[in-house]
């Protein structure tokens, strides 16, 4: 098997092995961001005396980018390539960790909103790369059981998320200074940063995923999808 340039492994059962861990630890990553983003929301409710409307804000920015980001990282990855997105991806990821760092010592909700969104918008240019490439990394007879398989290590994510903020982010919940309740914040983005930088680098300068595979464009009418009473439904 030929990948990227001209680079040959002779055993393709291990390179889709490789590749389909390096995309799982993916579904890992956004998961726990995604739990980490509920106790968060609990967090600062308490420390920085948001109400319950800004505090929805956190989901609106969360979700929002993912709204917002989709379609332009899919046209970008259509271009460059699956590793490139999840470069990218990883790359806006970790820029929005590392955000929330100025954002705890300015004390105030607005900066952190700014650093979720960004975050956020890295995790829609993983999601939209990760879950077409898990389908291309093997057999199609096997696709939904690689995707379901890669998907529930994302459950495991949510499910660290809220135990690891417990840990870090409510330790201090209590204690009249805030500011080392915010010291808590910087330290678990500062570690969540440092993790998703050390995918990015292996990634980047690992020869798996270098055969530049990239979204394809559907064959048949968009608005066709659209007459199906099935998708609707499922959507709704």
């Amino acid at each position: 098997m030929e990948i990227g340039d001209g680079l040959t492994i002779k055993n393709e059962s291990d390179y889709y092995r490789r590749a389909r861990i390096l995309v799982t630890s993916v579904f890992f990553m956004w998961g726990l961001s995604y739990g980490l983003l509920e106790v968060l929301n609990k967090h600062f409710q308490e420390m920085l005396s948001i109400n319950r409307a800004q505090s929805g804000l956190l989901q609106t920015a969360y979700f929002g980018a993912y709204f917002l980001v989709a379609l332009p990282a899919a046209t970008f990855m259509r271009r460059t390539g699956y590793k490139n997105g999840l470069l990218l991806g990883l790359f806006l990821y970790a820029l929005g960790a590392l955000l929330f760092i100025p954002a705890s010592f300015y004390g105030q909700f607005w900066p952190f909103l700014v650093a979720l969104f960004v975050l956020a918008s890295g995790l829609a240019c993983l999601e939209t790369a990760a879950n077409p490439l898990m389908v291309e990394l093997g057999e199609q007879s096997s696709a939904s059981k690689r995707l379901n398989l890669a998907q529930s290590f994302c459950g495991l994510g949510c499910f660290l998320g809220p135990l690891l903020g417990g840990i870090f982010l409510f330790q201090n919940a209590f204690n009249s200074e805030a500011s080392r309740s915010l010291e808590s914040i910087r330290l678990i983005y500062a570690g969540l940063a440092g993790l998703v930088v050390l995918i990015a680098i292996y990634i980047k300068n690992t020869e798996i995923l270098n055969d530049n595979k990239s979204l394809g464009k559907c064959s048949g009418p968009t608005l066709a999808l659209f007459k199906s009473w099935s998708l609707l439904w499922g959507v709704t």
